[in-house]
């Protein structure tokens, strides 16, 4: 930001508003330690294991969280300064973007707009893949509009160029990045001249070559991450009322975006995509470029959501574009016939209703302890309370153990109990799971299992749900399987959680086959 004139007042307020909320989200950080989200502890664990592909996603949230682990000690709040790191870069990047788009108070209005956004503050809190996702779309986006106004020249296509690779081993969604360029190079005369030339197409298209590694991967592993994305656009219906399905699936994602981009700014930005898109070949480039990577795919968003349920965060790298357009519009900028111009004077009002929501995202979870009541429906945080008790739980229990250090440890039930203990536990074991279906839904799957890492003749100490024995294909892999223990924790005011700890002793074989169906 060495660039910002100091006598730009608009300039200096974006340096304020991002540099405070660095400085106390840092504070906040240090201070209330939040245990990992499931997704977190999981991708946490990805990283201890470097590969060029996984799962569910590209290899690069894995690297980052190796790289955040090897500079914070397997600290927590190294990763939660991680993630605030790439929320502060997401709002830079918006603000130098609007700007380069329209004017410096426009861009003080989408910094602003953005960093009230709910969906800024968990951006910033917990790092999952849509933290460095929005960077890399960020700096696509800047890139692309800095090349084709003429503002930028080779650096800029090498930027762009970098950011598409990179967003390309985050996350699946920056595949559309390059076929929106090319459909807003498609849509005015003024613009297709760009096509003509090779260093777009190099761009572009040669972006996708940092597919190669993860395609490889996939290759070695039945193309699992295929399998993978293709159930999240499977008709869900459960066999009831199919319109009623639609649209309660409908209305459920519009209010998670309500909650997302905060009621205020949800309720104009909205509008203002829908109205202008029909006429989006008549309006300024500018506005036509906000539109094309932020209206258009909203738009087709919108009607997903007419057909199944969709993930709150899906369509979090358009929204990049829609605050630009929706400050546009505060600014003056586009003056559709809705919402009303009159509107514009709320954006104070719109404004205190976002932080009163952040506000609630970070302070509610005290409050809600303050009166006994942490983990009610209504804190933010119940999904990520009780799991270090239950790592404390378990430790306490395999301290008891001879030759406790010797056992190799294993989970069965949900992914997370896997990676929250492996978190959890003060020496960051290797976690094995058991998945009973015989399938692999998870990266423990893929990885290798006790047996190929040498473990036969050994034994284990197993987590699981609470059962009184565990299941049968399991326990034949071993010698003998003894019950030791049991434990409860609260997890939130009203839920408690009960798990059984087992030794397996003398592993012979790891159980993968199948359940066998009733009928054989």
């Amino acid at each position: 930001m060495a660039d910002l004139n100091q006598r730009d007042p608009f300039s200096r307020r974006v340096t304020y508003l991002v540099g405070g909320l660095l400085i106390l989200r840092i504070i906040y950080a240090a201070i209330f330690p939040v245990n990992p989200a499931g997704d977190e502890a999981y991708y946490w664990d990805w990283g201890r294991q470097i590969d060029y592909g996984y799962y569910s996603k590209p290899p690069m949230i894995a690297w980052i969280y190796a790289f955040v682990d090897w500079v914070g000690g397997g600290s927590l709040f190294a990763i939660r300064v991680a993630a605030l790191l790439f929320g502060t870069l997401a709002l830079l990047l918006l603000h130098r973007l609007t700007r380069s788009l329209f004017d410096s108070e426009t861009a003080w209005i989408a910094a602003l707009i953005a960093a009230v956004a709910p969906a800024n503050s968990v951006l910033s809190f917990f790092l999952t893949i849509d933290a460095p996702l929005i960077v890399f779309w960020s700096t696509a986006l800047w890139m692309f509009w800095r090349v084709l106004s003429g503002e930028g020249k080779t650096g800029s296509w090498i930027l762009l160029f970098l950011a598409l690779g990179f967003g390309h081993l985050t996350k699946q969604m920056m595949m559309v990045f390059p076929v929106l360029a090319i459909g807003y190079l498609l849509l005015h005369s003024k613009t297709r001249r760009h096509l003509r030339k090779p260093v777009l197409w190099i761009t572009l298209l040669g972006s996708y070559l940092s597919l190669i590694p993860p395609l490889i991967w996939n290759a070695q592993n039945e193309w699992i991450t295929f399998t993978h994305t293709k159930h999240h656009f499977v008709d869900a219906s459960d066999g009831g009322n199919v319109i009623l399905e639609r649209i309660e699936d409908f209305f459920s994602f519009l209010g998670t975006q309500l909650g997302v981009l905060g009621p205020g700014t949800a309720v104009v930005l909205f509008p203002i995509c829908l109205v202008l898109l029909p006429k989006i070949r008549k309006l300024s480039a500018p506005v036509r470029f906000l539109l094309v990577f932020g209206a258009l795919p909203l738009a087709g968003m919108l009607l997903m959501a007419l057909r199944q349920g969709l993930q709150p965060n899906w369509p979090a790298v358009f929204y990049v574009s829609c605050f630009a357009l929706t400050a546009a519009w505060y600014a003056g900028h586009v003056r559709p016939k809705f919402p009303p111009q009159a509107m514009r004077k709320h954006l104070p009002v719109s404004v205190a209703i976002s932080i009163a929501l952040v506000a609630f995202f970070y302070f509610g979870p005290i409050l809600f302890q303050a009166i006994g009541k942490d983990g009610h429906k209504a804190d933010p945080s119940r999904r990520v309370l009780g799991h270090d008790l239950v790592a404390e739980e378990f430790e306490k229990i395999r301290r008891t153990q001879s030759h406790a250090g010797e056992l190799f440890l294993v989970t069965l039930g949900h992914r997370d109990i896997a990676s929250h203990l492996a978190f959890g536990l003060p020496d960051h074991p290797r976690l094995y799971r058991w998945e009973s279906s015989g399938t692999i839904v998870s990266q423990y799957e893929i990885w290798n299992n006790p047996e190929e890492d040498g473990f036969v003749g050994k034994d284990a100490l197993v987590l699981a749900p609470h059962m009184e024995k565990l299941p049968s294909r399991f326990a034949r892999g071993f010698t003998k399987v003894e019950k030791l223990d049991e434990f409860t924790v609260r997890f939130s005011y009203n839920r408690e959680r009960t798990f059984s700890v087992f030794r397996a002793s003398g592993l012979k074989a790891w159980p993968k086959d199948p359940p066998r169906k009733k009928n054989q």
